[in-house]
């Protein structure tokens, strides 16, 4: 306790050797009438000077950036649903519907054909409506 004392009192003694702030300014006095309130001007600012320069060109980068980012991932998203289940020999349910009987590949196929079919069609789902995005951005 005694060092948290210590600290406070340092503290204080600090507080009182500094200087007294100086009074503020009178506020101004608020105009009579609507007339005068017009007439006064609350600062020198003109229109243009709110304006924001190349705001626009910062946006169209963002946008062409962010077209390109989701056809990446559209071609991923298309690779893998050839991956799970295209027509190549390579594809997994390919791979599965070909496998020989009494095999691991065989257990898989009959319980998981389904749902890799249902899962290709959720991502080819996603992807098509990521083309959708993709092609209303160019209107």
């Amino acid at each position: 306790m005694g060092l948290f004392k210590e600290t406070f009192n340092k503290l204080i003694e600090q507080d009182k050797d500094l200087k007294t702030p100086e009074a503020p300014e009178a506020p101004v006095a608020a105009p009579a009438t609507d007339k005068e309130a017009m007439a006064q001007k609350l600062d020198t600012a003109q229109p243009d000077d709110f304006d924001v320069k190349g705001g626009i060109t910062n946006v169209d980068a963002i946008k062409a950036k962010q077209k390109e980012r989701l056809k990446e991932w559209i071609s991923k998203i298309d690779d893998f649903i050839e991956f799970l289940n295209g027509t190549n020999d390579g594809s997994v349910q390919s791979l599965l519907h070909s496998a020989a009987c009494e095999t691991m590949f065989q257990d898989i196929a009959r319980s998981e054909k389904k749902k890799i079919a249902r899962l290709a069609a959720e991502l080819s789902s996603l992807s098509e409506s990521f083309k959708g995005y993709l092609i209303s951005s160019n209107e």
